[in-house]
Parts: C-alpha cells; sequence; structure tokens
C-alpha cells in the first residue's frame, strides 16, 4: 500500500479493475438514501454522477471523475484523492489535503459494494446496491 506522499505507480489499463463498479447503484442508508451511476466513457477515466431521484425526477445532480495522470490514479477535478491501494475488489482512495475523508470502495459481490469514509475521528459505512438504469426508473 501507498501513500498520498509516495502513491503506487499504475499503469492506465489498472484503471479497468473497478469495471465491477459500472452500472447503476443506490445507497441502502436510512432516509432517501441518493443514487449513483459510474461509466468509462474512456480507458483512462470513470465518471461519477451522483443524484437524488423521488420516483418522479432526478436532483441535485454532481459528476466526479476517477481517472489516470502521470502513472497515477486520483479522483476529483484537482486530484483531491489519490488511489493508494487497487486490487480487483477495491479502491484506496486518501485525502491530499488535511481533514478531508479518506474513500474506500469494495465489492462484497456482482449486486452489492461498501463505500467507507474515514477520518481518525470518525468513519461512515454506505452499502450500495444494484439498480436498473435511469431511464427504467423513470418509467415506473
Amino acid at each position: 500500500m501507498g501513500s498520498i506522499d509516495n502513491p503506487p505507480i499504475y499503469k492506465k489499463s489498472d484503471l479497468q479493475k473497478l469495471r465491477w463498479i459500472e452500472g447503476n447503484w443506490k445507497s441502502e442508508v436510512s432516509g432517501k438514501g441518493f443514487y449513483q451511476t459510474y461509466h468509462f466513457p474512456s480507458d483512462s477515466i470513470l465518471e461519477v454522477v451522483s443524484y437524488q431521484f423521488d420516483g418522479k425526477d432526478t436532483s441535485v445532480t454532481t459528476i466526479s471523475t476517477v481517472y489516470w495522470k502521470n502513472d497515477h490514479l486520483y479522483l476529483g477535478p484537482n486530484g483531491e484523492w489519490v488511489a493508494v491501494l487497487l486490487d480487483k475488489t477495491s479502491i484506496q482512495l486518501d485525502p491530499v489535503r488535511n481533514g478531508w475523508l479518506a474513500i474506500n470502495w469494495t465489492q462484497n459481490s456482482k449486486d452489492e459494494w461498501t463505500a467507507v469514509q474515514k477520518k481518525p475521528d470518525f468513519t461512515r459505512t454506505i452499502k450500495m446496491k444494484r439498480q436498473p438504469p435511469l431511464a427504467e426508473l423513470l418509467k415506473q
């Protein structure tokens, strides 16, 4: 495992280890939760679209990316997180700024994964379940 000061060297093709996360997901949290869609628009970018869905319409849409650049993997438009660990079932992204949350995504099964957001005094665990595409949800 690397660190933010000495992150592992990755090939562009290493990003493909995250193919398991591609698709549509809903958080399993109290309240409405949120939805996310993960998509590879290119071989060096994983796009993450997050949104609220009330059964009829979407709102509060944000888009972020995991991307390969200069032999490293980053999350955020300015590389706010750097991958310090990547394998076929998980990625660990550590923040480059003090006080921000570390992020870990781990595949539990084909249809479920867990996100853990952590800093020394705080841990949040979010289970994500596979969902039909948004276009299908809008038809219901």
